[in-house]
């Protein structure tokens, strides 16, 4: 199956030297471009922030409590806590 093609547009940002390493780490961590994992981390954001909308403070918070639930069985799974020189909480 071929994969959708997705318009794009190009665009700048200026970006703290420290986070663009710890990007670069993340990246290569997960054997993927930095761009790919810019791209899928504003995807998620937006999307987070979209579903935001249509809940209550209650329900925000509930959703900041299972995302980072989510995010630490995932961390769980690879099964590694370190990103050469990225430590991640445990």
């Amino acid at each position: 199956m071929t994969p959708k093609k997705v318009e794009t547009k190009k665009i700048s940002i200026d970006c703290p030297v420290d986070l663009l390493e710890r990007l670069d780490k993340l990246a290569e961590f997960g054997d993927v471009p930095r761009q790919k994992l810019i791209t899928n981390m504003l995807d998620a954001g937006v999307d987070y922030l979209e579903s935001t909308k249509k809940v209550g403070i209650l329900h925000l918070a509930l959703l900041f409590r299972d995302l980072g639930e989510y995010l630490k069985k995932h961390a769980d799974k690879m099964k590694k806590t370190e990103i050469k020189g990225l430590t991640l909480p445990t």
